[in-house]
């Protein structure tokens, strides 16, 4: 099955982790890129699932606990 991560809305909250710029920190660890924010303070998005190889770095990266690894079949 693929993996990859789930961004919980209601723990996010960019101004949480990055008070003075909005700037979520799962985002800047995404190798592959796929993780977006659009504006500073937006909850960031997934931009493909099927891309996303749930390595697990925007996890560890988020001080919120609000991005889990998800798996489906």
């Amino acid at each position: 099955g693929n993996k990859w991560a789930n961004v919980d809305f209601t723990r996010c909250t960019p101004p949480g982790c990055d008070q003075l710029g909005g700037i979520c920190h799962a985002v800047a660890a995404c190798t592959h890129k796929l993780l977006l924010q659009e504006e500073p303070y937006e909850e960031p998005m997934l931009i493909s699932a099927k891309m996303c190889v749930g390595c697990g770095d925007c996890v560890k990266a988020c001080p919120l606990g609000a991005i889990t690894i998800v798996s489906g079949y």
